[in-house]
């Protein structure tokens, strides 16, 4: 290995817990662009009746172009195994069934925990890759239908694709003129432990540059997770999927309007207290039942103390 793969492969381990495949230095990022627009091009994820349909019609030529960069960037960065995920991801489109599949042992036998591998394989039939999700940015001025279906439904924490990865998106309606540049977002998450399971409650604190600030409350739901359909949509893997890949969008809306659209980078001890969270949830394997959401939601209201939260 040479001088620079040396430097890159220590970038890369500095900040991959935060921006993964996103982070600005990562030695591969010219690679990714290229894959990124092709997909960009060739991908649209659209609402048809009571399903969210995944329309793909790139060539098979752009396909193998993909497929070419995504092997430099391997080259570059053999131990990054979200790489080989993309990998994965691009052979399956590409009806390489088997490839794709062996791509995925590939990283588990060298990231036994890797979260999207691992629920990838485990529930090949049912879980969705990042290609089947609405294409969001900061840039985004209005909000994806897909995305728009979902909050007319109550469902704030949503994923989306960014690049070639998953992340999730907090999408909120809320009334007013649109923000500018120097109102401030903060999150703080907590895991409420009620008598009638837990559940996940989110604070999204705006501070603007005039008046006091604004902390909304909101919940995430744990329910019980069928495991012979499993859905990447369930709370139980949300909150696994933002230990997974820490920052998210905060996105306020008014309408279909995009009134605020914030890429959230936590801190450290933010990012540790989702961890220890989502440890804590995954290995007690207690479960909120549906019919109690509401009582659960009252209970945290009635007795949880605002000053508890720290916005970082």
């Amino acid at each position: 290995m040479n001088l620079f793969e040396n430097i890159s492969e220590k970038k890369l381990k500095e900040t991959v817990p935060t921006l993964r495949l996103n982070n600005p230095a990562h030695p591969a990022q010219q690679q990714l662009r290229q894959v990124t627009k092709i997909i960009d091009q060739n991908v649209q994820v659209e609402v048809v009746g009571d399903h969210t349909v995944t329309k793909i019609s790139a060539p098979a030529e752009d396909l193998m172009t993909a497929l070419k960069n995504l092997d430099e960037a391997i080259t570059l960065c053999p131990n990054d195994m979200d790489l080989l995920v993309v990998k994965a991801t691009i052979l399956n489109v590409s009806a390489q069934f088997k490839s794709a599949e062996e791509m995925l042992d590939l990283v588990l036998s060298q990231d036994p925990d890797h979260f999207e591998a691992k629920m990838w394989k485990n529930y090949w039939e049912t879980w969705s890759d990042a290609l089947r999700y609405p294409k969001w940015d900061e840039q985004s001025s209005s909000l994806h239908p897909v995305m728009a279906t979902h909050l007319n439904i109550g469902h704030h924490v949503q994923i989306v694709r960014d690049g070639m990865q998953k992340t999730l998106a907090i999408v909120t309606g809320v009334q007013g003129p649109p923000f500018d540049k120097r109102t401030q977002v903060k999150v703080d998450w907590v895991l409420s432990k009620t008598p009638y399971g837990p559940l996940v409650a989110y604070y999204p604190k705006v501070i603007e540059p005039s008046g006091e600030p604004s902390i909304m409350e909101a919940f995430l739901p744990i329910f019980q997770p069928q495991f012979n359909q499993v859905s990447p949509l369930e709370g139980y893997f949300l909150i696994q999927q933002l230990a997974f890949t820490p920052y998210f969008f905060l996105t306020l809306t008014s309408g279909n309007d995009v009134l605020l659209n914030r890429k959230i980078f936590p801190g450290e001890k933010t990012i540790s207290k989702i961890r220890d969270i989502t440890s804590e949830l995954v290995s007690s394997r207690s479960y909120l039942p549906q019919h109690q959401f509401q009582s659960a939601m009252q209970w945290h209201m009635n007795n949880f103390d605002m000053s508890q939260l720290t916005f970082e």
